[in-house]
């Protein structure tokens, strides 16, 4: 069982394809733009903006379920974001580390979690969830139920949350169903002020607006379609992260 879901896992990481060629009249100016009906910041980080007023840095966690591929960990989208981070806040010291718990579901993620929030001490948890849980067919209401807690831990730890979705390919949507658990994903991080960041609604744009295509072959595409995907998840964590620190500082007394 265990080696049918990393098979999976390596499906749906690896079925990032090249990007489609556009007609140049029709080519966006901006690839990875995506319009507000799929990403809208609805969410600030008090906890992590506290922080950084009272001079502290911006240390992040991604905890997700990829297999760590060292190399390609350049071109990821935590070193993307922790590059336009940086560059953006020079007088602050902006780390993102990650923590891989291949195979697990979210319920299985939380132990994981904790011992990673108390290993290293991080104002901002990414949370990647949801694949697993689909793939295995957890019930929904317990992936919820899992979710929330997730995100009471960690707000426990004084940690702002950004729950990030599964990723989209038109391969993978038919073997798995993945909409219950994105309906709860919007469902438990509304109910908890926490920003859903919509990374398989981005993905599914991206391919109905033919700029990439998701063949899972050849092995020259991945790589390519792996840079572009994770270069405009990067910068569109980074522009939603300087969002929600202002939004936090204008609300603060």
């Amino acid at each position: 069982m265990k080696r049918a879901i990393a098979a999976l896992l390596l499906a749906c990481a690896c079925a990032i394809a090249a990007p489609l060629p556009a007609r140049a009249e029709e080519a966006p100016s901006d690839p990875c733009e995506v319009p507000e009906s799929v990403l809208t910041i609805d969410a600030s980080l008090p906890r992590a903006q506290d922080r950084l007023k009272r001079g502290q840095g911006l240390p992040i966690l991604v905890l997700n379920t990829a297999t760590p591929r060292p190399e390609r960990a350049a071109a990821s989208y935590p070193a993307v974001m922790e590059q336009a981070l940086a560059a953006r806040m020079p007088d602050r010291k902006v780390s993102v580390s990650v923590r891989g718990a291949p195979g697990a579901t979210a319920q299985e993620m939380l132990p994981v979690m904790a011992n990673a929030l108390a290993a290293q001490p991080a104002s901002l948890l990414v949370w990647q969830v949801g694949t697993v849980d689909a793939m295995r067919n957890i019930s929904p209401d317990s992936f919820g139920a899992a979710l929330a807690s997730g995100i009471a831990l960690a707000h426990q730890r004084g940690v702002d949350v950004i729950v990030m979705d599964m990723q989209y390919s038109p391969q993978t949507t038919q073997l798995i169903t993945f909409q219950p658990y994105l309906d709860y994903v919007e469902w438990v991080t509304q109910n908890n002020e926490v920003f859903h960041f919509p990374r398989y609604e981005m993905m599914r744009h991206w391919y109905e607006e033919g700029r990439v295509d998701y063949d899972p072959n050849p092995k020259e595409a991945k790589l390519q379609d792996f840079t572009f995907v994770h270069r405009c998840i990067g910068r569109h964590l980074a522009d939603s992260v300087s969002v929600m620190l202002d939004r936090a500082a204008e609300a603060a007394p």
